[in-house]
């Protein structure tokens, strides 16, 4: 209910019954009330408003993901009856929030991105019995058809009648003031940031039924003091990081089979008994636990990973099982260790494993093989100063980055056994320039020094003197020549469908590339950073180019795109500043996000009747634009008078110095950054626009002259960068704005008497 005797107001922008943004003046009222008619409230509408009270309208349907986010002060919002949908996150960090109660409408939200994170001022959750798909109990949101919490706060007690199977991931996340939870016997598992951060929280009894703690489920619980983990068969990564208060002698189960990187780091576990269900010790899993003194591993155990006891300076037992084949890096770095034992046959122990341990004699870094450092059969790193590397028989696998940074190897053999190489193994091997694969090899071949799968038909990595094959080729993996920085020429052959993700990523040196007729996917970072490519022609069959597939090929002036292509990705050709024209085929529907932000050369852009979604691409901030077209039949855009219009919304999206705004009402409002950094020196904006975005005209020093209608609501802040504007035919009520700016503006009222 809204408070008696207390003014309500909207400061916001409505258009087609959705609440596009709201930004409330620095003397206006905090307490706001959405007009009636209003169905929807967009995504950041309210972003970091400072209002205290929300009165929601009874036409409202929709509150979009993060609408709310990062209101501190909201400290009352009632949801009406008729509200169908919350979106994620959608009361994101409302940490004055108090309160809420979901109408028997309310039947949708998101249920792994909740809508009520991180509000830990929030104290009651209530829920219409006639809801069907939610019920509250206890101050806990709770999901019917499966019993999983959704939502809790800092006065939630869980219903212990055996009806709750799961808390959802972040279900309690930052709530600061929960001090004590009991979780019930018939909850199965705890989600990735369930408890998160929830830094006054003590105690939690976990029950035989829980078998799966989420990734940093209790990380942060700085005064959780203990917890048994008893049955819990899965403890993913970083799950008590950070809890420094969990000062006991912890036990990880037999039934434990996981145990995550990071699980215990910087916990202040006394010491450590690992069940035998556990066979790796990952990486900085017990990382910086300052107060453990004993750690006691069990045989079955084959590899302790790069820092897992790293930095924990009172450890000085360590029982380390006859199965260890590998101690990684910095392993047990700074330990108080005296006296190790080492196991037997290890394939692998890391000369910096016990770096500044206080042994009384310092173990030797053993290896089966010198060169290369193993885990069983795979090929982690290569340690060895040969320039011509054969990899062992025997090796099953190479991993990423086995070889980065290797610059001086010049040739590789690969032997018969092997039958995995990840993208980047020999990412940065810049003399690499002879690659030969053994020819009793069944999963892979050699062609003119490129290694290809021989059943998927995928050249999976080359080098800087690559020659790709003209047959026998359908995909350019993932990474196969990335930082291939002398590379200067790429020939695609016919036949390739697919070029991926970072296939020519950084080759610095690449000027020209041929893409054949029938490559229909361009992946995301496909040529990122190729500073010298100068020219993308593509052919007939291209449907799709990826995210920065060419993001900062700053030398790229000529750009065709073929018939047929449907979608350009994200960030697809952002700084590419020496493109002049953007000339989009039919057939594209799709152009996305800063797909073409900062190329700052672009004179002309001409858009098919088939795009229907392009906002935000990157078409403004054009200084040098002189030409917008819309062909003919678009049914969303339209480019009458030189400048891009979005006809559902009849809002302005970009125009140029010779823009001439239709009038009759086509345009009702300039959208943010419609002509910003424009060269323009003279517009007329025509009765029938409302709303000109505050940074439609930022940097728009040159305007001199400028006309407005009485249809605008304000020009407040929209101006401010035109401090040499000469004349202002305007509303009167507009000349105090303009006076301030430059006093020597000759301002003629326009207002009829």
């Amino acid at each position: 209910m809204a408070k008696q005797n207390t003014a309500y107001d909207f400061y916001g922008i409505i258009e087609d019954n959705v609440v596009l943004g709201h930004r409330t003046p620095v003397n206006g009222s905090r307490n706001i009330a959405v007009p009636e008619g209003v169905e929807r409230i967009r995504f950041l509408a309210f972003e970091g408003e400072g209002c205290e009270s929300v009165i929601l309208p009874s036409t409202l349907k929709t509150v979009e993901k993060e609408a709310f986010n990062h209101c501190y002060s909201l400290k009352e919002v009632v949801l009406p009856d008729g509200i169908e949908e919350l979106g994620a996150w959608a009361f994101n960090h409302c940490s004055s929030l108090e309160k809420i109660h979901l109408p028997a409408s309310l039947v949708k939200l998101d249920k792994k991105y909740q809508p009520f994170n991180n509000c830990f001022g929030l104290k009651e959750i209530t829920v219409d019995g006639r809801n069907p798909v939610f019920r509250a109990e206890g101050n806990c949101l709770i999901e019917r058809a499966t019993g999983a919490v959704i939502a809790g706060c800092q006065n939630s007690v869980i219903p212990d009648d055996g009806s709750i199977t799961a808390i959802n991931e972040a279900a309690f996340c930052r709530q600061h003031y929960l001090k004590e939870v009991n979780i019930p016997e018939g909850i199965k598992s705890i989600g990735t940031y369930a408890f998160l951060n929830c830094i006054s929280l003590k105690q939690i009894t976990l029950p035989p039924s829980v078998k799966k703690l989420g990734v940093s489920a209790f990380e942060g619980c700085e005064k959780l003091e203990k917890i048994n983990l008893g049955h819990v068969e899965r403890i993913e990564k970083n799950a008590f990081e950070n809890c420094k208060s969990l000062k006991c002698d912890m036990v990880i189960a037999d039934c434990t089979v996981k145990l995550g990187r990071g699980a215990f780091e910087l916990s202040g576990i006394t010491s450590i008994t690992i069940g035998s269900g556990i066979t790796v010790i990952e990486s900085g899993t017990f990382r910086s636990c300052y107060n453990l003194k004993k750690a006691v591993m069990p045989e079955g155990i084959t590899k302790i990973d790069k820092y897992a006891f790293c930095h924990d300076n009172k450890l000085t037992e360590a029982v380390i099982p006859d199965s260890v084949k590998y101690i990684g890096d910095a392993a047990f770095y700074g330990c108080s260790l005296k006296d190790v034992v080492l196991p037997p046959d290890p394939d692998f122990i890391s000369k910096d494993a016990f770096a500044g341990c206080t042994l009384a004699a310092k173990p030797e870094r053993k290896t089966s093989n010198p060169d290369f450092e193993m885990d069983g059969s795979t090929v982690l790193k290569y340690r060895g100063k040969a320039v011509d590397v054969v990899i062992p028989d025997g090796v099953t696998a190479i991993k990423a980055k086995a070889f980065k940074g290797k610059k001086k190897i010049t040739s590789v053999v690969i032997s018969s056994s092997v039958t995995a190489i990840a993208a980047s193994a020999f990412e940065g091997c810049e003399s690499l320039c002879s690659i030969t694969v053994d020819e009793g090899n069944k999963k892979y071949r050699s062609v003119n020094n490129c290694v290809v799968d021989v059943k998927s038909k995928t050249l999976v990595f080359g080098c800087n003197s690559s020659v790709i094959p003209e047959s026998g080729i359908e995909k350019i993996g993932n990474g196969a020549f990335y930082k291939c920085e002398k590379l200067e020429c790429a020939v695609i052959p016919h036949g390739v469908k697919i070029i991926g993700n970072k296939a020519f990523d950084s080759c610095t040196g690449l000027k020209t590339v041929s893409f054949p007729e029938g490559l229909e996917t361009v992946g995301d970072s496909a040529f990122n950073e190729c500073k010298n490519l100068e020219a993308a022609v593509f052919s007939a069959g291209l449907k799709s180019i990826g995210e920065y597939a060419f993001y900062k090929c700053v030398n790229l002036a000529w750009l065709k795109m073929p018939q047929g292509l449907k979608t350009i990705d994200s960030c697809a050709f952002e700084y590419c500043e020496k493109l002049k024209v953007l000339d989009f085929p039919e057939g594209v529907e799709e152009i996305g996000y800063l797909a073409f932000y900062n190329c700052d050369d672009v004179k002309e852009i001409y858009l098919p009747s088939t795009a229907k979604s392009f906002f935000n691409a990157g078409f403004r901030r054009k200084p040098k634009l002189e030409k917008i077209t819309v062909a003919v039949g678009n049914e969303h855009y339209k480019s009458d008078g030189n400048c891009l219009i979005n006809l559902k919304e009849n809002e302005l999206w970009a125009g140029c110095p010779t823009t001439v705004i239709p009038a009759g009402g086509l345009v009702r409002r300039i959208s943010r950054e419609a002509f910003a950094e424009s060269d323009i020196e003279s517009i007329v904006i025509p009765e029938g626009v409302e709303i000109i975005v505050h940074d439609a005209f930022e940097g728009c020093k040159k305007l001199k002259n400028l006309t407005l209608p009485q249809s605008l609501r304000s020009p407040e802040g929209c101006f401010d960068d035109s401090v040499n504007l000469e004349t202002v035919h305007a509303p009167a009520r507009f000349k105090n704005y303009f006076m301030k700016l430059n006093p020597k503006t000759v301002f003629t009222a326009t207002d009829k008497l």
